[in-house]
């Protein structure tokens, strides 16, 4: 072959040197062509398992938020209920609207065994259940009223006679000069709404332990005197009053603990805040990361591909 002669590279027949350099000049572009191709493939699946990355911490980032949330949601939601109930036996002395149903669902949950249902007066009926046979029954009324009138014993005490009920309680938060707490008046025990749980209590068990000895209607009634008797003496409301008392401190401790809970979702809230900023610096970090070029890296497929074009 003579100086002004090649062999060409795709047939290996004699061509001449310019030729050459034409066919050579089309490789080249060929080769730059797939490598952009090649190139463009691997930036269009970079960006797709980019994408992917992005979409997998976005999942499991609103997965935890969501559960840490709903915790938090839980804990706040019944936490607020206690403190309403909190707040509506602290304000025992107001008039509160849905007194009666506190009372109905308090009685309720203290003594699940009786039966307890509202009469058509709107008072409440607690039929003392013993074996499952009735001890006796507490006439309760429980609605709300701002000012005391005598009255009010009065029509109780009818209604009592009517229902046939061994006890009758005026739950009141407001009463006469000279009175509070408890006292009885014709038979109808005057207290303090949020003691009338503890008198049914005493009250119940009375009951309960007369149904058992089986006593007759005198001796119930003498027993019934005495237990008036022990009602109002100075040892049983001195003894009352302690009790009172110790359910005050007991509602304190309830609210001081509610003061702790606004603390604690205070700083809930602020961690969670946090864990978003940590959560996205995260994500922001590997995506530079995914994002770089790094040509250190091992090889890809594509990328692999692409350097087998250029050295061709």
């Amino acid at each position: 072959m003579s100086p002004s002669t090649e062999k060409c590279p795709w047939c290996g027949s004699t061509i001449t040197h310019a030729k050459f350099l034409q066919i050579q000049a089309a490789i080249r572009e060929d080769e730059r062509k797939k490598l952009a191709a090649a190139l463009k493939e691997f930036e269009k699946q970079r960006r797709k398992e980019l994408a992917e990355v992005r979409q997998v911490l976005d999942r499991e980032r609103a997965t935890a938020l969501a559960k840490k949330e709903a915790e938090f949601a839980r804990e706040r939601e019944a936490l607020q209920k206690k403190i309403v109930d909190i707040s509506k036996r602290v304000k025992k002395g107001d008039v509160v609207d849905g007194v009666e149903i506190d009372l109905f669902e308090d009685l309720r949950g203290a003594f699940p065994d009786d039966q307890i249902a509202r009469t058509r007066g709107g008072n409440l009926m607690q039929d003392v259940r013993y074996k499952g046979k009735s001890a006796g029954k507490i006439l309760v009324d429980p609605r709300p009223r701002g000012a005391w009138q005598h009255a009010f014993v009065t029509k109780l005490r009818q209604e009592q006679s009517e229902a046939g009920a061994d006890h009758a309680i005026l739950a009141t938060p407001a009463f006469p000069s000279g009175r509070k707490e408890l006292f009885v008046d014709s038979g109808v025990i005057v207290v303090a709404p949020a003691r009338v749980r503890a008198m049914v209590e005493v009250l119940r068990k009375a009951l309960v332990a007369m149904h058992v000895a089986r006593l007759t209607d005198a001796e119930r009634a003498d027993k019934l005197g005495k237990l008036f008797k022990f009602i109002t003496s100075p040892d049983f409301k001195k003894r009352f009053a302690e009790a009172s008392d110790l359910t005050d401190e007991a509602l304190a401790i309830d609210v001081e603990e509610k003061r702790a809970h606004d603390l604690v979702w205070k700083k809930r809230g602020t961690v969670l805040t946090r864990i978003k900023h940590v959560l996205r610096a995260i994500d922001t970090d590997v995506a530079a990361i995914v994002e770089a070029r790094d040509e250190t890296e091992p090889a890809t497929p594509l990328r692999a591909a692409a350097y087998r074009v250029t050295t061709k």
